[in-house]
């Protein structure tokens, strides 16, 4: 086989694996937007049956998570240091484009205040309840830590880079496609605002993986941490 040749298969198998990872994500989510018990849970299990198929793809291909970046880190100060630098960054862009945003951004309309007020409501029984407390950082860990993570950094960008080759800053176009996607995925209930905000921050993240060397560890951790502040401060009452 030609260098030709490889290049192009690969292409292709790339093509036909984001084609079924999207589709697994979007369908299943439309649909189980659908189902009023399972409503407030249709973004995370759609994540993790997008996983599930992200994971087929690799292993059908040879690969494996830690192919894609969750291997084992060589120095655990410069994990520490990555962590810390990672939760600066992706924190700083949040509040960046936040603030921004209530310039730039319309107000959403009725239907989508609606939709988040609901999807908020998820909370509504957090407030100083441990179990409860427990159960949403669990949440919080497995899927926006590690799944999210996972398949957005690690398998859509590296799908989308093998897709690219070839083409100029194959890299930057890998990251802004897996940020869309990423973004997209918070539309349903934060309207364009928090569409273009979570691209932003997955375009971060992207540039991120790409500094440190492709390891996905320090994005796992400072989201997981993020996601750990923002619970506790629900729990204590000191967020709404």
């Amino acid at each position: 086989m030609t260098p030709t040749t490889s290049a192009d298969t690969n292409r292709w198998a790339s093509l036909r694996d984001l084609i079924l990872i999207i589709c697994a994500l979007l369908i299943s989510k439309n649909l189980l937007l659908q189902v009023e018990a399972l409503w407030t849970f249709a973004g995370p299990i759609s994540l993790l049956f997008a996983l599930c198929v992200a994971t087929i793809c690799l292993r059908k291909r040879g690969s494996s998570w830690g192919s894609i970046g969750l291997r084992r880190p060589k120095s655990m100060k410069q994990l520490a240091l990555w962590t810390v630098i990672a939760l600066i960054v992706t924190l700083g862009v949040d509040i960046l484009v936040q603030s921004l945003g209530t310039d730039l951004f319309p107000a959403p309309d009725e239907a989508t205040q609606a939709i988040d007020a609901r999807f908020e409501g998820r909370f509504g029984n957090l407030l100083g309840n441990f179990p409860v407390y427990l159960f949403w950082l669990a949440v919080a860990w497995i899927i926006g830590g590690f799944t999210e993570e996972i398949l957005f950094r690690g398998v859509l960008f590296s799908r989308f880079e093998d897709l690219f080759t070839g083409v100029p800053f194959a890299a930057f176009l890998a990251i802004v496609c897996q940020a869309f996607l990423f973004g997209q995925g918070h539309y349903y209930y934060q309207g364009i605002a928090g569409w273009v905000a979570n691209g932003a921050i997955g375009v971060a993240s992207g540039v991120l993986y790409l500094a440190f060397k492709r390891s996905l560890w320090p994005l796992v951790l400072s989201h997981g941490l993020t996601n750990t502040l923002g619970m506790t401060l629900l729990y204590l009452g000191v967020m709404e």
